[in-house]
């Protein structure tokens, strides 16, 4: 092979290159779709404490098991398995979005406006420090958004009072269903930490 072959050969291989590289694969990425945790207005329910004195409280760090510091909704097909949605995901830590949730619907439900909730800087002197434990917060095999933690719960004198909670609310199909599921969940925890909180009030009062 001449050298002009040679170089009009290196050429063509050289164009065959270029054009190929310029061909841009097809775009496959889809983009996941995100979610956060809210109740709705007739969910914030203030609860009747006749004349009794709108208790404080601080709410601290959420604890979530390792599975659901991911930010994947999560389903459990069983008890032995999960999955996470790959599609699917919460806009904020899952921790963040419950200590939201429960923080404000407790204090519309006390009606108080003197509270802290984690990560803000803990206000001086609350009447009520609460821990929460979650173990479980998913959709289930049955169709339906769980629930399980555990409360613990201390008063200024030191006190601590230590309770599990369990519950679960139907769901229709789709994330945005199951996000409104779970939301009405830590709707029916802050009741409870509510009716609590009440109770544990009622006999410090009793008791001076």
């Amino acid at each position: 092979m001449t050298n002009k072959n040679t170089a009009l050969f290196a050429l063509l291989l050289l164009g065959s290159f270029l054009t190929q590289s310029c061909i841009l694969p097809e775009a496959n990425h889809v983009e996941p779709d995100f979610y956060l945790l809210a109740l709705p207005d007739y969910e914030q329910n203030r609860t009747d404490r006749s004349s009794s004195p709108a208790p404080t409280f601080y709410l601290r760090e959420i604890e979530l098991p390792q599975y659901l510091k991911d930010n994947r909704l999560v389903f459990r097909p069983s008890i032995e398995s999960i999955e996470f949605r790959e599609y699917h995901r919460w806009g904020e830590p899952l921790g963040d979005g419950i200590s939201r949730v429960l923080g404000n619907n407790l204090a519309q439900r006390l009606g108080t406006l003197s509270y802290s909730v984690f990560p803000n800087r803990r206000k001086n002197g609350p009447q009520f420090e609460i821990a929460i434990s979650i173990l479980s917060f998913e959709k289930s095999s049955d169709g339906k958004a769980i629930l399980d933690a555990l409360i613990e719960i201390r008063d200024l004198g030191g006190e601590t009072f230590r309770y599990s909670f369990q519950t679960s609310s139907p769901m229709e199909e789709g994330e945005s269903s199951e996000v409104h599921a779970l939301s009405h969940c830590l709707g029916k925890l802050s009741q409870k930490l509510t009716d609590l909180i009440l109770a544990n009030q009622s006999s410090t009062i009793l008791a001076k």
